[in-house]
This record gives structure tokens, C-alpha cells and sequence, in this order.
């Protein structure tokens, strides 16, 4: 019953995840995990095996081969050492007088050709019996060669090349060999050392019967590194020895293998052996170039992980292409168009797509369901605003145009000059206020005011109400770019632009002169701000800001400049007003 609850438990696990959607992060692992795995292994295998396998069987033909043709060196240095075996025992066994040792000695010479002499020597260096060919040129030799101690010392056979062994039979110009094997007595005296003369021919026959392969090389030395013989084969003569053998200081010759370069730079691989007569052979062969199959299994294995690499990003961006990137450009291209404008962008509902990719579409349209209802409260908001300021701007407006005309029919009333003076001057302001107000409430946007076109309604509206007795000024406004101001300051400036067309016209008198013309230039300055120039055809601006205590009008125009951090400049001879103003937005 128990292991039926635990069977139970564990399908309904599996089912479970069955029904549940995989995240993102374990589908793109999964499905790299499974395309690397096999192809990783694979590569790590075979390439391991088989570089590992071809190198071991190449060191170990290479050294087989070396250890081969070298044993096959060793035939006439073996015969030398038995034949002065069997003289020494002869010797040591009868001795017998110098006259039958010669003869037995030039019988020993004549029957082997490769011997030019044989000579038995004491240890102090005199003859004790000879062949038929002296070993050196002349009698005897004082002191003693330093071979003959060479050869005591080592107690066995030893082969040595030594100049000054030179025969008679040895071709001029070529070094002889010495063969030399120490003779004890019963108690193991030293009697003398037998000393027999041959030429490298001999040992040099050796070699020249032996095959060798391509790039390699064959030779024979003695144990101070002296090459006694050598052959080539596809290798230069000399330059194929090893650097340590040709140094200064030489080690010593053991046997064994080892890979070095040689003196022309070609790394080969060297194998020492030795022989007889303290003898080492020597040979060196350069590795073998791979053929084109095996060069081109050679290149496979070495790009197989590559390969493995290249497979694998490609399976993993299939994978995440297919499970990720293209349900997120969807989502990415639905933003888009959302960003540009298109308030009816959405992200259609993707089975195929990740978990969290289609979380992320549904937060997106959610979001811009959101921003839409959001976005159309406030617009109805700002449409019901902008109607409450537009009625309250109309109604002020309507308000200043009855206060205005209750002051024009006060204004008849007027006894004096100076009455209806004052009516003008309060009617003229009453205007300018109203045409502020009325840019308000046409334009759409109630947070600046364009200065051109309120300037321009002001010039027109000031020209039809300001008229004299002897004709109506003539005002014109132009603007070279689009100026804005805040609601405060375009009303300052229209105040402004007010006292100075009055100041303008107060002064005139009917005699010559049947209307003034007055311009407005605006203009945008490339530093910052802007610039409003006032030109009158008439020479009416004298003592404009002359401080006069009957007047208050100097302290008017200083208040409105102050207001708008402005400066004006006034150019009586020209007939000119220049206001400077910065940025009034």
C-alpha cells in the first residue's frame, strides 16, 4: 500500500510538469546541453586516442629503427676485440722470444686486410714485439703516448682515433684508428698493451651497407665525441649533428634517445647506443611528414572542436531564435509602434512563445490599455479646462470692451482738453488689456503668447480707437520669426508698446503734418531674447525720459522695463526706440 501511494505521488510529479511550460532558461540549457554533449565528447575522444596513439607508435618505430642499425655497427670492432682476446691468452699462456712474436704477428697482419699493423707495447711505450708495419715513424717512442695510459686505465678494449698513429698503410692526409687491449700477467701486472692499427674504411664499410631512410643520418664515434665515420642520407654532412655534441663543453655520451636541434637548425630525433671498444653509434632522423589522408585526419581532429563550436551556436541560436527572439521582436515591433503613434498597437497571444515572453506581452498591453484610459481622462480634463479658461479669457474681454464703452459715453462729458485726456489714456490701456486677453482665449495653447500676432492686433486696434483732430496715425508691425512670451510679460510689453505710441502722438500739432507713421520691427537676436524697434517719421521723441515733475510717465516706462528685465534706448535724432528684452518665455 505505501509503495502504491509513493508510484502515485511520483506520476502525478510527472504529470505535473508535463503541463507545466518550461522556462526560458531551461529550454535554451536542455536543448545546448544536448547538442553540445555527444559532439564534445566525441572530439575530446578522438583526438586525445588518436594523437596520443600515432605519437607513440612514431617515437617507438623511430627508435626501434635507430637501435637496429646501430647494433648492425658493431661487427668488426667485435672481431677486433677477439682477435686480441686470443693474442693476449696466446701471450699470457707461452711466452716466447721477440723474433717468433714478429713472426706471429706479421702472420696475424697478412691474414686480416683491414689491420695495418699490431704491435705489443710495454707500459713505459717500447716495443716488445711488432708486426711487419711499425705503429709510428721511427724506432721508438720517448716519453710514452698518452693513449698507452689511456688504455691501462680502462682495463678492457678501447678504440681510439689518434693522429700521430699514422702508418704506412693508412692514405696520407687520414687519421688510423687504434685498437688497444691491456695484457696481465698471474698477478694481474700490467705486462703491456696490445695495440693494433686500422683505418676508418674499415668501420666506414659498416655503414655504407646499410639502408637508410630519407632525412636521416648515420655515425660512429669514440668516447671523446671524435666522429670517426659517418653517412647521410637527405641530410647535410657535419651540419646534422646535434648542438650538444659540437659545444665546448661535451657531455657524456650515454645511450638513450633525445630530441634536439641540429647545427643547421633541424630539429631531429637522435638515438645513442654502444658499441665495442667504447664506441657509441649515432642516429638521428627527422620526423616524417604525414601523408595527405593522414594530414588531412591530422587537420580534422584539430578542427573538430571548432566544428563542435560552429554546430552548437548554431543549434543554440536556432533554438533561442525560434523560443525567444522572435516572440520578443513581436513584442519589440509592437512597441514601436506604439512609441511612433499607433495607440492601437498590441501583442497578439503566442502559445508557442516562452512563459515570460508572454508575460511580458500581456504586462505590454495591459500597460497600454492603462496609458489609453489614463491618456483620454486627461484629454477630456484639458478640453474642460481649456473651455473654462477660454470663457473666463471671452468674459473678461467682453467685460473691458463695457467698461471701455462706458467710458467712451463719460469721455463726451468732458469739459476740458484735459478730461478727455484722461478717458483716452484709460480707454487705450483698457484696450491694450482686452487684446491680451483675447490672444488668450483664440490660441490653443494658454501658457505663452505669440508676440507678432498680439503686437500686429494691438497696432490695428490702437489705430482704429487713437484719432486726432487733424488725422489718424498710421501703425504697421512686422516680426522676421516666431517670438513667445509668458501671458505677464506679453501683457507688460503691450503696455508697453501703448505709452509709447501715446507719447508718440501727444506732441503732434494739425499744422503740416496730417498723420504720423509709426513702425514696429521684432526681431529674435542670435545671442538669447529678442529686440522691438520703435521708428517715427516725425521728430517727436525729444526729452521722452527726461524726469519732469509735472509728469509721472519716466516712472511708468521704468516700471514696465523693469518688469520685463528689459532695456530701452531712445534715439531722439533718428527718431528711434530700441527695447532690448531676454527670453520672456
Amino acid at each position: 500500500m505505501p509503495s502504491q501511494v509513493v508510484r502515485t505521488n511520483w506520476l502525478k510529479r510527472v504529470e505535473r510538469w508535463r503541463r507545466t511550460r518550461p522556462t526560458l532558461r531551461t529550454r535554451i540549457a536542455v536543448r545546448l546541453a544536448i547538442a553540445l554533449l555527444p559532439l564534445c565528447l566525441a572530439a575530446e575522444i578522438a583526438q586525445y586516442t588518436i594523437a596520443v596513439h600515432n605519437q607513440s607508435l612514431r617515437d617507438k618505430a623511430l627508435v626501434a629503427r635507430g637501435e637496429t642499425i646501430l647494433a648492425s655497427q658493431g661487427g668488426v670492432l667485435q672481431e677486433m676485440n677477439a682477435l686480441l682476446d686470443t693474442v693476449s691468452i696466446l701471450l699470457a699462456s707461452s711466452p716466447s722470444s721477440p723474433a717468433s712474436c714478429n713472426e706471429t704477428f706479421r702472420r696475424i697482419v697478412a691474414q686480416h686486410r683491414d689491420i695495418s699493423s699490431l704491435r705489443f707495447l710495454a707500459p713505459d711505450g717500447s716495443t716488445i714485439c711488432r708486426g711487419p708495419t711499425p705503429i709510428l715513424e721511427g724506432t721508438e717512442i720517448e716519453p710514452a703516448p698518452t693513449w698507452i695510459a689511456t688504455a691501462l686505465e680502462a682495463q678492457n678494449f678501447t678504440v681510439w682515433a689518434w693522429s700521430e698513429l699514422a702508418s704506412s698503410d693508412v692514405p696520407a692526409g687520414e687519421m688510423a684508428l687504434v685498437a688497444a687491449l691491456p695484457v696481465y700477467d698471474a698477478d694481474k701486472s700490467a705486462k703491456g698493451v696490445l695495440a693494433l692499427t686500422f683505418s676508418f674504411r674499415a668501420l666506414a664499410v659498416t655503414t655504407q651497407v646499410v639502408e637508410l631512410r630519407d632525412a636521416s643520418a648515420l655515425a660512429l664515434l669514440d668516447a671523446r665525441g671524435t666522429v670517426l665515420t659517418q653517412r647521410t642520407k637527405g641530410a647535410p654532412v657535419g651540419s646534422w649533428l646535434p648542438r650538444s655534441l659540437v659545444a665546448e663543453t661535451r657531455p657524456s655520451l650515454m645511450s638513450g634517445t633525445f630530441v634536439q636541434k641540429g647545427l643547421d637548425d633541424a630539429t631531429r630525433t637522435y638515438v645513442i647506443s654502444s658499441l665495442p671498444g667504447n664506441i657509441f653509434g649515432l642516429y638521428a632522423e627527422e620526423p616524417d611528414d604525414p601523408s595527405i589522408a593522414a594530414r588531412a585526419l591530422l587537420y580534422f581532429v584539430i578542427a573538430f572542436p571548432l566544428l563542435v563550436w560552429i554546430a552548437a551556436s548554431f543549434l543554440a541560436g536556432r533554438a533561442a531564435e525560434r523560443s525567444v527572439i522572435d516572440p520578443l521582436n513581436r513584442v519589440r515591433k509592437a512597441i514601436r509602434r506604439y512609441i511612433a503613434g499607433d495607440e492601437t498597437a498590441r501583442v497578439d497571444e503566442d502559445p508557442d512563445a516562452p512563459e515570460e515572453v508572454q508575460a511580458v506581452a500581456n504586462k505590454f498591453n495591459t500597460m497600454v490599455e492603462t496609458i489609453q484610459a489614463r491618456d483620454d481622462a486627461l484629454r477630456a480634463a484639458l478640453e474642460h479646462q481649456k473651455a473654462l479658461v477660454r470663457e473666463v479669457n471671452h468674459r473678461v474681454r467682453n467685460n473691458l470692451q463695457v467698461m471701455n464703452s462706458l467710458l467712451n459715453l463719460q469721455s463726451r462729458r468732458a469739459k476740458t482738453p484735459e478730461q478727455m485726456a484722461i478717458f483716452l489714456d484709460i480707454q487705450r490701456r483698457l484696450n491694450a488689456l482686452g487684446i491680451v486677453h483675447a490672444a488668450l482665449y483664440k490660441g490653443d495653447d494658454f501658457r505663452a503668447v505669440d508676440l507678432g500676432v498680439l503686437l500686429k492686433d494691438l497696432c490695428q486696434s490702437t489705430e482704429r480707437h487713437l484719432s486726432t483732430e487733424w488725422g489718424r496715425p498710421v501703425l504697421t508691425m512686422r516680426s522676421s520669426s516666431t517670438i513667445f512670451a509668458l501671458p505677464d510679460a506679453a501683457l507688460t510689453l503691450a503696455f508697453l508698446v501703448t505709452e509709447l505710441i501715446a507719447a508718440a502722438t501727444v506732441g503732434l500739432s494739425p499744422e503740416g503734418h496730417p498723420a504720423t507713421q509709426i513702425d514696429f520691427d521684432l526681431n529674435e537676436r542670435p545671442e538669447g531674447g529678442s529686440t522691438l524697434v520703435m521708428k517715427v517719421d516725425q521728430p517727436v521723441l525729444g526729452g521722452l525720459l527726461e524726469s519732469r515733475p509735472d509728469e509721472g510717465h519716466i516712472n511708468l516706462f521704468r516700471g514696465l522695463i523693469r518688469q520685463l528685465r528689459a532695456h530701452m534706448d531712445v534715439d531722439a535724432d533718428h527718431c528711434l526706440v530700441t527695447v532690448t528684452m531676454p527670453v520672456l518665455v
